[in-house]
């Protein structure tokens, strides 16, 4: 039965199902961090890489329960989010397709004390963490990618903390936006006010009126969950240091994306390689 949808759902809907429509099924990944594997490394875990499609609200880990898969958006946004025993969150981290979910599993914490979420909706891949750790101790090359990406997150939940203290909601809003825009590689996003409000650890009035201010000023619309960024420019003016600070990070050290050379080797829907 077909389901009816209004217009910016729809095409939200649309646009991911183009993008979808574009990978073709035994094409290289379009995640960065998976594309940019020396052909050894990508080629020892191909066939162990598991296609997902990753819905909106999606859990991947919660605290104190076991980090039992590795997961690598091909489109989606990923949050890291702090919560508090009475329900209260705030986004520390956020992942698009140049990285991946679940690294504390990589440094022998099974566990974590943060809940893990889809925050947009996506495809990728998923690969168990006991896997991906057992390539580390055997791939000085991969270990050194998995720390650059570490110290990205790390710079991104420290300048988070930074930012919640010390800037004003309009910054902070232009900063979320922009790297959620940044790691969607999209200047259209599908967020409602109360997610935005409850990932910036504010309230949904207020971010109701500041995201007006926003659009006012021209650097944003907003319509029923949709957020377009039309002025990038003077957007990233409104924006704190700490957009600029954790970008830099970003642009140095997370891989971009590059077609994977030599293995031939292709993850496929159903997790086993195919050689071509």
């Amino acid at each position: 039965m077909l389901q009816n949808c209004d217009e910016s759902a729809c095409s939200v809907r649309e646009e991911l199902a183009q993008q979808r429509a574009r990978i073709r099924e035994d094409g290289p990944p379009r995640n960065h961090f998976l594309a940019s594997l020396p052909p050894a490394e990508f080629e020892r875990i191909a066939s162990k890489l598991v296609y997902v499609d990753m819905p909106q609200g999606m859990l991947l880990s919660e605290p104190d329960e076991p980090i039992a898969y590795l997961y690598f958006p091909e489109h989606g946004l990923i949050s890291t989010n702090a919560t508090t025993p009475a329900g209260e969150s705030i986004e520390v981290g956020m992942i698009g397709r140049e990285g991946f979910s679940g690294v504390a599993a990589l440094l022998g914490q099974p566990e974590m004390q943060h809940t893990v979420v889809v925050q947009t909706p996506g495809d990728g891949y998923r690969l168990r963490s006991s896997l991906m750790l057992e390539e580390l101790r055997q791939s000085p090359v991969l270990r050194a990618m998995v720390d650059n990406f570490l110290y990205v997150q790390m710079v991104t939940a420290t300048q988070s903390v930074l930012c919640a203290r010390l800037h004003g909601l309009q910054q902070r809003l232009a900063r979320w936006l922009l790297t959620a825009a940044d790691r969607s590689e999209t200047e259209n996003l599908q967020l409602t006010q109360e997610y935005m409000a409850r990932m910036l650890g504010s309230r949904r009035s207020t971010v109701t009126v500041t995201a007006q201010a926003l659009q006012e000023a021209g650097m944003i619309e907003y319509r029923r969950g949709r957020v377009t960024i039309v002025d990038r420019p003077k957007f990233e003016t409104a924006a704190c240091e700490c957009y600029r600070i954790v970008k830099a990070s970003h642009d140095r050290l997370v891989p971009k994306a590059e077609l994977i050379a030599g293995s031939g080797l292709k993850p496929t829907r159903n997790g086993a390689n195919s050689a071509i």
